[in-house]
């Protein structure tokens, strides 16, 4: 099959689609996985073949990362194919697919039928290597996503560092606990028509690592450097910036405890201020004009991080007693479906690390709501995480993880900004709302 051309497709999410390759040996792909000889062509080798040859093309139109327990989508925009040689251009293309590098993890891809030798990739479910006395939640926590959308078969990769490249007869306790886990995983989505199709190993993904069929540890080879494969890539061209591993993404909104007190010594004075103009605003029968003004104010300050300005501490302070305004808490829903979406996405990171308690959980809410439209499922989780740490009863902190748990798609959440966008329009404030024939898809 030829390539095909980079497009955006206008009003309708993206697909991953694998398209499955005959002709091969089974050192790679399972053999006879929904009726297709579907393996790889070359005979098992110890390293990396270097001399191209026909293997798995995988077409990206959809991914989707799902971290730890919850199910989060992570979507990706532009729609391509790619020649998969061999498992290790597969595995390294994981971490491009999450948005982060995975360590000690169970990485589940999960494929539902496109058409004739064609699978769409619904989901990548990371999930942190769980004890052995938990194995038995493994396969509920995969059907959860399965049964959505109508899944046939899964891909597994276990990510582990504590293992280095077993042999046939490896006694090694990991491996054996990760054969084990493996199997349980099968046993138990069997029982509703879903195959595991294919799983490997690996220490960490990294170029050079050695890789391994779970089930013939013979069959094995060398990762390919991940930076530069075709997900990637491509996920560059799109403005994705990728942050190493899940604890180097979550640094990124952790308090700055110095920060954090220069803010909180400019809030009270800010507050009385504030309710001094609510005040007057109320006396002349005209509430909507402290939030308009408010509304007014935070998209100024949107706007010069657009430019590439710092934002002091002051500044912080007065966009945190704006967004206690629910109108102009709402608007921003709004922001995130349209041109200012990236600057005021950095505005919310900075504000998560500056904000004191519960007004850091504000923050920390639309950080994830944005990085869930446009498809960062980790970051999103990351800061659902923050913001319930500030304000366990956040609601829609809460209605949003309930949705990652639940594998909500981000094209759901349109919705959500739509109501942004028609807040901003009664207040007749300009937020950059996406234009009806946009490829974004926000307005309709």
């Amino acid at each position: 099959m030829g390539g095909r051309t980079l497009h955006r497709r206008r009003g309708r999410s993206s697909r991953v689609c694998l398209i499955w390759c005959a002709n091969s040996s089974d050192c790679g792909w399972s053999r006879g996985f929904l009726g297709l000889t579907a393996h790889w062509r070359r005979r098992c080798r110890r390293v990396a073949p270097t001399a191209p040859r026909r293997g798995a093309r995988i077409r990206f139109r959809l991914g989707a990362a799902l971290l730890g327990l919850r199910p989060i989508l992570e979507e990706l925009s532009m729609s391509f194919e790619a020649l998969l040689e061999e498992p290790g251009d597969f595995i390294a293309a994981v971490p491009a697919m999450l948005g982060i590098v995975p360590e000690r993890s169970l990485v589940v891809v999960v494929l539902k039928n496109a058409s004739d030798r064609k699978h769409d990739v619904h989901a990548v479910v990371r999930l942190d290597l769980p004890p052995v006395e938990q194995y038995s939640q493994l396969p509920q926590c995969i059907l959860r996503i399965c049964r959505r959308s109508e899944a046939v078969a899964v891909l597994a990769v276990i990510v582990d560092d504590r293992v280095s490249r077993p042999n046939a007869d490896s006694d090694d306790l990991s491996y054996v606990d990760h054969r084990r886990m493996l199997g349980v995983l099968r046993d138990g989505l069997a029982g509703y028509g879903v195959a595991v199709a294919g799983a490997w190993g690996v220490a960490g993904i990294h170029v050079g690592a050695h890789w391994w069929n779970i089930d013939s540890p013979r069959c094995c080879g060398l990762l390919p450097d991940p930076s530069v494969s075709q997900v990637a890539v491509q996920r560059v061209v799109e403005g994705h910036v990728f942050r190493g591993t899940r604890t180097e993404l979550a640094e990124t909104v952790a308090v700055d405890d110095s920060l954090r007190d220069q803010v909180s010594l400019d809030l009270p004075d800010l507050v009385t201020d504030a309710q001094r103009r609510l005040v007057r605003a109320v006396a002349i029968n005209n509430p909507d004009a402290y939030s308009r003004m408010a509304l007014w104010r935070v998209m100024s300050v949107i706007k010069q991080v657009a430019d590439s300005a710092d934002v002091s501490p002051h500044t912080i302070a007065e966009v945190a007693v704006a967004l206690r305004d629910i109108a102009v808490r709402d608007a921003m829903f709004g922001v995130a479906g349209g041109a200012h979406a990236r600057p005021a996405e950095r505005l919310w990171g900075v504000l998560t690390r500056a904000l004191p308690d519960p007004d850091r959980a504000e923050a920390a809410t639309l950080l994830a709501f944005s990085a869930y439209l446009r498809g960062e499922g980790v970051l999103a989780a990351i800061a659902l995480e923050q913001a319930l740490v500030s304000d366990p009863m956040h609601r829609m902190a809460l209605l949003l993880d309930a949705a990652l748990q639940a594998a909500m798609p981000p094209d759901r959440l349109n919705q959500l900004v739509r109501c942004g966008v028609e807040t901003a329009a009664e207040l007749r404030i300009d937020i950059g709302a996406a234009a009806t024939d946009s490829g974004m898809g926000v307005v309709r």
